[in-house]
Order: structure tokens, then sequence, then C-alpha cells
């Protein structure tokens, strides 16, 4: 009895799963709205071009001063012993040392702002961006992640390029500057990527904590979105197939019985004949003369 009782409520809940998404979403927004008019003015403008410029920087330092990034990456013993600016200054880790490779991050970078700024606004898109940051930096204070502080940067990256890439899933990218290719597919690559790196680590649950509290506000802003969408396709859908069936059942017919109302489509077997009079009679009614 209890177990039909959990099968029915589990049916109810998965029933109702877009409804849910739809009001999260809208009460979500509801929420970011009024933020945004009581806080919009806090918010810093290009915020992820800011963040890549001081990455770049931050490698150009390093030329000189290699102990720099020693300094910045995120290190939890550190950070307890007093060292608190590595729960943010990790971000500005540089993304590559190669001289080629950080300059294409960097105007990468810019490009993913630009977009998702011009998409939302700087506010939205500083909560998401620091939400992130946050997120990340919060799980990262778990005994048993500690020396995954480099993972954590590449985590970043990949929650800014998802937003991207669900919000512009054809914007074509050309990957090395040279191969052109959809930013959904992107998209899809990079989480396989994740997905691989977690199945591979020594402690896939913990790098899997890791990964979803990296991605949390990914999945709070997009996921009921995409719920409601799938939605709304199946009933778009419902839709389109009642109309067709509607317009297949109000076609019109050559022939119609005068006494009976039978057709040609509503009964294909019977043959039609014009009688004296100029009526069209069917054969069935004609035999019962």
């Amino acid at each position: 009895m209890r177990e039909r009782i959990e099968k029915k409520l589990h049916i109810e809940i998965l029933m109702n799963l877009p409804t849910f998404a739809v009001m999260i979403l809208d009460t979500g927004n509801r929420i970011i709205d009024d933020l945004e008019r009581r806080f919009g003015g806090l918010a810093l403008p290009q915020i992820l071009r800011w963040i890549a410029g001081f990455q770049a920087f931050t490698w150009a330092l390093s030329l000189f001063s290699p102990d720099l990034l020693a300094w910045i990456v995120y290190d939890r013993e550190a950070i307890f012993m007093g060292q608190v600016w590595r729960l943010f200054s990790w971000v500005l880790l540089p993304a590559a040392q190669n001289p080629l490779f950080v300059l294409i991050t960097v105007l990468f970078m810019f490009f993913i702002n630009d977009s998702l700024e011009s998409h939302w606004s700087s506010f939205r898109l500083n909560v998401y961006v620091l939400s992130s940051i946050f997120c990340l930096a919060l799980i990262g204070l778990i005994p048993a992640l500690a020396g995954a502080g480099l993972m954590m940067n590449g985590i970043f990256y990949s929650a800014a390029f998802f937003a991207f890439a669900t919000l512009f899933p054809n914007q074509i990218i050309h990957l090395f500057l040279i191969i052109p290719i959809k930013a959904k597919w992107l998209g899809w690559a990079g989480a396989a990527l994740l997905g691989a790196s977690i199945i591979s680590s020594p402690a896939p649950l913990l790098i899997g904590l890791l990964v979803a509290a990296g991605l949390l506000p990914y999945l709070l802003a997009f996921i009921p979105g995409i719920i409601s969408g799938a939605k709304q396709r199946s009933e778009n859908a419902v839709r389109r197939h009642r109309f067709e069936q509607a317009t297949q059942s109000e076609s019109t017919f050559f022939h119609e019985c005068e006494k009976c109302g039978a057709n040609d489509q509503s009964s294909p077997e019977l043959e039609f004949r014009v009688n004296d009079e100029g009526h069209e009679i069917c054969e069935r009614c004609r035999s019962e003369k």
C-alpha cells in the first residue's frame, strides 16, 4: 500500500514538474527584478572583461615573479590561516601560460561578456558570475576537496560558456581561430569533458559535488526555462495534431446522399447515383425503395 502511494506521488510530481519549473522561473525573475531595482547601480559593468583583463595582467606579472601565482591560487589551508583573499583571487589565475592561448582566452571572455550582458543586464550577469564564484569558493572549503583549486577555474569557465551556449546555441565560433562550429556543440563537448573528469577521478562523488556546486547558478537560471520550453513544445505538438485531424475531418467530399446524409468519405464502400429528381442517392437508400 505504501509503495503504491509513493509511486502515485512520484507520478504526480513528474506530471507537475513543468508547472513547478514555470513557478520557479517566474519567482526567480521577480526576485532578480526586485533586486535590480534596489541595487542595480552597484553592478560592475563588463565583469567578465575585468576578470579576463586581470588574468592577462596576472600572467604578465608572473613572467617576472613566478611565485605570484602561488599566492593567489585557491588553498584551503592557507585560507584558514588568514589568507582570505584566496577565496576569490583564484579567479584571476591565467587560463594558460602560452601567450597565444592567453590572448585567445581573453578575447573569448570579452566576446562572452558582451553577448551575455546584451541579453541580460550588467546586474544579472554580476549575479550569475559572483554566485558561481561564491558556490565554488564555499564548496572548496570541504577538507576532502583540498587540492582541487585548479579545477575550480575550469568549472568557472564552463559555467560562463554554458550560459552563452544556451542563450546563443547557433552562434558560430571558430575553434582555434580556424574550425567553425556552433556554440551548442561546444557546450555539449564541454559537458562531456566535465562528465569524463568526474568519472575518471579517484573520488567521483566529491568531484561531482564540486562540479554541481559550480554549475548551480546555471541550473537555477536555465533548467526551469528548458523544462517550461519542453512543455510548450509538447502542447504545440498536441494542438498541431488536433488541428490536422480537424482539417482532415472537415475536408470536402464529392458525393452525399440526399436521404441519409452518407458521403464518399464517411462511407467509401457505397456507390452514389443521381435519381430522376436530380438528387444524389446512395445504393443503400435506393435498395430500400
